[in-house]
């Protein structure tokens, strides 16, 4: 028999203490209804925390003997392959490679994720490319490649809809991620004014500023200051927006949209120079794509410009299409000049303020 002074009667009074203290606590979540786990998508996406990591970074968690079986090769091929029409070599991508142990709740909110399952089980005999969103973060591009083998895995990235799609899309995703931010910051005035004297809507950046006006033309243009090697270095990111009367389908061609360009900007975009205007470089042929654009068609240009009568140059982007209410072709003209820095995050931020431009009805 336990008897209170019995230290075996010690304990059991206090574990039957815990027990009611314990039932007491449920009884109390219970009747105030209690913290439930989020039921909607939008409660799950409100308690993610915000992505991480440099633009252009994409994380590939595989191990390293996989990786020097060939994949890695062509995951660069894919990812890291030059950025076309910069003057010098960047890469698409910055690709880092990450051991699966290593894949912590450090990395898991990291911007642009690819996850490679490569085991042989049932679920990995169809080598398969999937694309998430908002895995492990807000805005999160997150990608899973399941395979059998490495071999599976590479057919997997060199499908039609595998790694040149997802490089596309982290592509457009990045631009899309500079036009959010500068959504947070912008010039609502100079906003304003390319509406009432230009008819066009656009997310301009607050640093962005007017330069010439008039007609159907005009000129924005933004100067940063950056850092390198311990000095201050100027950096410049301009916009030309530019009407003409638009007559039919030819003149969307490659020919008369860089003849109207050098023209327009022969007489209009100059440096402090006397005699000087910016230029096509032709020593590097522009690119030329015809894309959808807000449910219509439009052509895109990349290439690079030089200033006559300066040392100045860089990359340009442009994309051009029809406003119809008022029978014009619109043209909006984007340039990067960096000398010291990489132009690669430069002309996304641009491509994102360039695609930004909409026409206002009349």
């Amino acid at each position: 028999m336990q008897t209170p002074g019995n230290p075996t009667f010690s304990m059991m009074k206090e574990r039957l203490t815990l027990v009611c203290c314990a039932a007491s606590m449920a009884l109390l979540f219970l009747g105030c209804g209690g913290p439930t786990a989020p039921q909607t998508k939008a409660e799950r996406y409100a308690l993610l925390p915000g992505k991480l990591g440099p633009s252009g970074e994409v994380v590939m968690v595989v191990s390293k003997p996989m990786w020097e079986r060939g994949l890695g090769a062509v995951v660069d091929s894919l990812f890291a392959n030059p950025v076309r029409v910069l003057p010098q070599f960047e890469p698409r991508f910055d690709v880092l490679r990450l051991d699966p142990e290593e894949f912590d709740r450090f990395w898991k909110p990291h911007r642009n994720l690819v996850i490679f399952d490569i085991a042989d089980r049932i679920d990995t005999q169809e080598p398969k490319l999937t694309v998430y969103r908002n895995r492990y973060a807000k805005g999160q591009i997150y990608a899973e490649v399941k395979a059998k083998n490495v071999a599976g895995a590479i057919e997997a990235l060199s499908s039609a809809d595998g790694g040149l799609m997802l490089a596309d899309m982290l592509e457009a995703e990045e631009a899309k991620r500079y036009g959010d931010l500068v959504a947070l910051d912008r010039n609502t005035t100079l906003e304003a004014e390319l509406r009432s004297k230009h008819g066009l809507a656009a997310v301009l950046p607050r640093d962005a500023r007017m330069v010439s006006s008039s007609g159907g033309f005009c000129w924005i243009d933004r100067s940063l200051t950056r850092m390198k090697g311990g000095r201050n270095h100027d950096v410049q990111m301009g916009i030309v927006v530019h009407r003409s009367p638009y007559h039919g389908p030819e003149d969307f061609s490659m020919e008369r949209m860089l003849a109207r360009r050098d023209s327009l900007f022969q007489e209009r975009v100059s440096s402090p120079n006397e005699n000087s205007y910016m230029t096509t470089e032709y020593r590097l042929p522009p690119l030329y794509e015809e894309v959808a654009f807000r449910g219509g068609f439009a052509a895109t240009m990349r290439g690079l410009w030089r200033m006559e009568g300066d040392f100045m140059g860089g990359p340009w982007t442009s994309i051009a299409w029809v406003d119809a209410d008022r029978g014009q072709l619109v043209t909006i003209d984007g340039y990067v000049y960096a000398p010291y820095f990489g132009k690669r995050e430069y002309l996304r931020e641009l491509e994102a303020t360039v695609r930004s431009f909409a026409p206002i009805k009349q």
